[in-house]
């Protein structure tokens, strides 16, 4: 444990040292800014509070050039992943699926051949691993398709054993679909029809796909799919299914790493939270009327304050020793530039920025680091990353708009004031001070709202984060406990060739920009 500590801190101070010495005079050779992001990665604690990178397979890299993206593809971009300073990769779904989102799964332990092979996958697990990275799969147990053989043997015999792997009904009800004269649970849609998570042979079922990715095939854990559907309306059994699963998956890999998908407000989110289940996406911090983007509105004239509460609200209401998933933007939402704006890369930097500030592990869509666009109907949320030095995938069926703001990831490498640059520095600076990710917070007396002054302490490590989300340079005069942080350990400013600056006891920000000073 010493030696751990030892090591981040000689990661931090040589991080520090690099990005000052950087902003601080030409003559000062800048350093490879992948290089430090993989480092600073190398030396955070190896724990829950990972930095994630979602990607729709479909629609990421293509290796074999049919236009659809593949395993194959993602194995190629892992370096491109890793030196962002993610740690661990989400797959949307890739078991055989006759959609191209492939929710509606008809095999849950092989992967579609439109993405490649089992072998596929075990060399992904295993590039992954190699650099540091976790791998978990999208895992929709809720339902299955209505093209699998489970439910194809129970539609075309009611005495089927497969029978009571569904939920059915001889009179109609809400949520059902008419088969037969019969009806079966179909909550989402006809063709995903639900499944009876309350038959045993279901239950073992579900252990089996869990001992095959965990295993047999080298995952670290799943992403689980609508777990507010497992019995809907039921909060109580959705509970106890989750601390059934988790006993589960922990009983077959006691490292592997649950995150549910649980679309709620905080307070229900917080009982989601008391399962056994290791994390739970945070929705009230994402889209359009969440906590990220309230800060950054114009009509907010107490930006900085905002942040500062929204982190202690989340610390207060979750219990604590859950992680939040924090995330601004998934396949599911409208991307972050819809409410940050299409020509301010400023304030879609910022709100990055804030995201990798919040205590938990943070989540990142593929494309969010280039400040790729869409909304509306799900097909335009997948559109294909743009690489820039490689062909685009074919469109998901029903896109109808493709829209880049912002350069390709190939050109905003090459300047360093772009905002893939920026994520990179700021999942930097997140992995260089792991009480960022873990530590409690603390609200400091501050004179300017439209910033704040946020303690975090974890463990031996504290630090003060000084937060300016407004469009405006703000100079505070740190005294009290503030002036106990003398030091400028990091900072990370929206326009690159700007600076923070302390000197005494004053501390400038510019627009859109934040510190982390150490005592």
């Amino acid at each position: 444990m010493r030696e751990r500590k030892r090591w981040q801190r000689i990661l931090c101070l040589l991080f520090a040292l690099a990005l000052l010495s950087g902003c601080g005079g030409k003559d000062a050779p800048a350093a490879d800014p992948r290089d430090q992001a993989l480092a600073a990665a190398a030396g955070a604690p190896d724990d829950g509070f990972r930095s994630w990178y979602e990607v729709f397979v479909w629609s990421f890299a293509d290796s074999d050039g049919d236009g659809i993206g593949d395993l194959r593809g993602v194995t190629e971009q892992l370096p491109y992943i890793a030196s962002l300073g993610c740690r661990g990769i989400w797959l949307m779904p890739v078991m055989p699926s006759p959609s191209y989102h492939k929710y509606d799964v008809t095999d849950y332990c092989d992967i579609d051949p439109q993405y490649g092979t089992l072998e596929d996958f075990r060399a992904l697990a295993e590039a992954a691993h190699g650099l540091g990275l976790k791998l978990i799969l999208d895992l929709p147990v809720n339902h299955s398709s209505d093209r699998h053989p489970w439910f194809l043997a129970a539609a075309a015999d009611p005495d089927s054993p497969y029978r009571a792997y569904y939920n059915w009904s001889d009179t109609p009800l809400p949520g059902y679909t008419e088969l037969g004269g019969s009806w079966y649970e179909s909550r989402f849609v006809s063709s995903m029809p639900d499944l009876n998570l309350d038959n045993p042979a279901v239950r073992q079922e579900i252990e089996t796909i869990l001992r095959f990715w965990l295993k047999e095939q080298g995952a670290d854990g799943f992403r689980l799919d609508a777990v507010t559907s497992y019995y809907t309306g039921d909060l109580g059994r959705n509970q106890a299914f989750l601390n059934d699963l988790a006993d589960m998956a922990h009983g077959i890999d006691p490292d592997c790493f649950l995150v549910g998908e649980a679309w709620e407000g905080l307070s229900q989110l917080a009982r989601y939270a008391e399962t056994r289940v290791d994390s739970f996406f945070c929705f009230p911090m994402s889209q359009a009327e969440g906590y990220v983007a309230r800060c950054l509105s114009p009509a907010n004239r107490r930006p900085g304050k905002s942040f500062g509460e929204y982190c202690l609200t989340l610390e207060q209401e979750l219990p604590g020793e859950s992680i939040p998933a924090l995330f601004t933007e998934n396949h599911d939402t409208g991307r972050t530039v819809g409410f940050t704006g299409r020509t301010d890369p400023a304030k879609t930097k910022m709100a990055g920025g804030l995201l990798c500030l919040l205590r938990g592990s943070v989540f990142i869509y593929y494309g969010q680091e280039i400040g790729m666009a869409g909304s509306g109907e799900d097909p335009n949320k997948r559109i294909a990353m743009l690489w820039g030095d490689r062909e685009p995938t074919v469109p998901p069926p029903g896109a109808t708009t493709l829209e880049y703001p912002y350069p390709s990831a190939a050109e905003q490498e090459r300047d360093e004031n772009s905002i893939l640059n920026y994520y990179r520095a700021a999942l930097t600076i997140r992995n260089s001070y792991p009480a960022i990710a873990r530590g409690e917070s603390r609200l400091l007396p501050c004179e300017e709202e439209r910033t704040c002054l946020l303690e975090r302490r974890w463990g031996e490590e504290r630090l003060l984060l000084a937060v300016n989300p407004s469009a405006q340079d703000v100079t505070l005069h740190l005294s009290g406990e503030a002036g106990d942080y003398g030091t400028v350990g990091a900072f990370l400013c929206a326009d690159a060739s700007q600076t923070v600056v302390l000197r005494q006891s004053s501390l400038t920000l510019p627009a859109y920009s934040y510190a982390v000073l150490t005592p």
